[in-house]
């Protein structure tokens, strides 16, 4: 075999165990993903926030304190906000507090009535069978709920622990970022630097772009919901709105489960199957809107994705880590395409790994 083509085998077989070992972290992050997801939603967060604090530092401020002031303008705003809706908010939620149990015992009589219709409609069904099973299965739901809130508070408890978690690890990223990256430069080998920095380029512009925008994105369909579905006298429009403006971060599928809570309150509450058409009306006007103007303005052609790849991407995270794994499949997917593209064309196209 000749030098050159011994080379081009070098190369590929290079590539290829680059390729497994990027494969191999991610089997260990899906093996340690409680640990680690933290780590990952920090990093997203600081790539939302790094525009900023580069923008304050300008301003001849210490990074770290430019870091602070994001965090203290947060708490700022988000305080103001609550303030605001707060006693709209709050009476919502008392609201739902004292209605979920009656919600459940309506579904529970509307499953039986259907089970005594059926059965009436088919007379090889022996009478009382699908009522009892029906009965049996859902049984008393308030004294379920009671035997389950210990699981229930222990989740919530663990939500409040995963965000202060998130929060103490991105401030420290965000300010410390720098730092952080040039340490991993300096051992970076000088054949392979360019490509290093390339890749670090392309993945913060690609994955940065995306999420700012969906945030963006996904803040703007919030604020139309919750005018929508006010409009149409929907109880609950804010946390319905604010719950389609949170599930329209997962593409494509992330709107029709923004828009189911608000059908069951519009089937349940309010017991009207026009109330629950104006609903679906509301957000498919809504989502209309995203996708003619808001998302095209707001996340733009940041990311180039087949929407074959992202339902796909949406699927397979959903299936190893649940929700979170559906909020984070894209911008993974973001930072491995532009990966493997960039490996491949400094190992293949350029050949220029090849004294490596």
């Amino acid at each position: 075999m000749e030098p050159r083509q011994n080379l081009k085998l070098w190369n590929w077989l290079k590539l290829l165990g680059l390729y497994a070992l990027i494969l191999a972290a991610l089997v260990i992050f899906y093996l340690a993903q409680d640990f680690l997801t933290p780590f990952l939603i920090a990093f997203i967060l600081v790539y939302v926030l790094n525009p900023l604090a580069d923008k304050i530092e300008s301003w001849g401020i210490k990074r770290t304190w430019a870091v602070a002031i994001i965090f203290i303008g947060f708490i700022v705003v988000i305080g103001l906000i609550s303030s605001l809706g707060y006693e709209s908010i709050k009476n919502e939620i008392i609201l739902l507090k004292t209605q979920i149990p009656s919600y459940f015992e309506r579904i529970k009589h509307s499953l039986v009535d259907l089970a005594i219709k059926l059965e009436a409609s088919f007379p090889g069904l022996k009478k009382g069978t699908l009522e009892n099973m029906v009965g049996q299965k859902l049984g008393d739901i308030p004294t379920l709920l009671g035997e389950n809130m210990p699981y229930i508070l222990k989740t919530i408890l663990g939500l409040v622990t995963s965000t202060l978690i998130v929060l103490f690890l991105t401030f420290f990223i965000l300010k410390d970022g720098r730092t952080f990256k040039k340490n991993i430069i300096r051992i970076v080998p000088n054949k392979y630097f360019e490509s290093f920095l390339c890749l670090l380029f392309e993945i913060n512009k690609s994955v940065g772009s995306y999420v700012r925008g969906q945030i963006i994105d996904c803040t703007i369909v919030a604020i139309l919901s919750i005018i929508g579905l006010s409009l149409i006298g929907l109880k609950g429009a804010i946390i319905i709105g604010i719950i389609c403006g949170i599930t329209n971060i997962i593409p494509y599928l992330g709107p029709v489960m923004g828009m189911l809570p608000g059908i069951f309150i519009a089937l349940v509450e309010h017991k009207s199957g026009a109330m629950a058409g104006s609903v679906v009306a509301v957000m498919m006007s809504v989502q209309l809107i995203d996708n003619v103007a808001i998302s095209p303005l707001a996340v733009g052609q940041s990311v180039n994705i087949h929407p074959i790849a992202v339902i796909l991407s949406v699927t397979i995270g959903g299936a190893l880590m649940g929700l979170w794994g559906m909020l984070l499949a894209v911008p993974i997917y973001c930072a491995l395409k532009v990966t493997f593209q960039i490996l491949y064309k400094g190992i293949i196209e350029y050949g220029s790994w090849e004294k490596a």
